[in-house]
């Protein structure tokens, strides 16, 4: 091969370089994930359980290899994602304790009082014996 050609192949594989690395990240942006799955089951209206189990179902099917993602591995990937564009999922940081306690979060509270009585019904509530551990993560 001609001198000549070697170099005007040069810049012709340069731009196809810049332009294939450009693509890659249009495609990488669209990837759903756990955090995505979860908080739009959630801001649609959906319980913590459901929004759970299906963000968790996900995960667990989009990781190959030898080892399962434990329940509390796969809360921290939803956190981490949450955490790392919090203008993505604003809707979404007030349901991320739901995920270590394992109840449901309401969207918001109207007013003051609605908040005070839901406090107040929380402190009153049975609390579980000491001494039993229960593990919400066991599948």
């Amino acid at each position: 091969m001609p001198i000549g050609i070697k170099r005007n192949f040069l810049p012709i594989s340069i731009i196809c370089l810049v332009c294939s690395s450009t693509f890659g990240l249009k495609i990488n942006a669209a990837v759903t994930n756990g955090a995505d799955i979860y908080c739009f089951m959630r801001n649609g209206g959906n319980a913590h359980e459901p929004s759970w189990e299906a963000a968790y179902q996900f995960i667990k099917n989009k990781k190959q290899g030898l080892f399962k993602t434990s329940p509390k591995q796969a809360a921290s990937l939803i956190v981490e994602e949450v955490v790392q564009d919090p203008t993505k999922y604003e809707n979404c940081i007030n349901y991320l304790g739901d995920l270590y306690t394992g109840e449901s979060s309401s969207k918001g509270f109207s007013d003051d009082k609605e908040l005070e009585n839901t406090v107040n019904s929380i402190e009153n509530t049975e609390k579980s014996p000491k001494g039993k551990y229960i593990d919400r993560y066991n599948y």
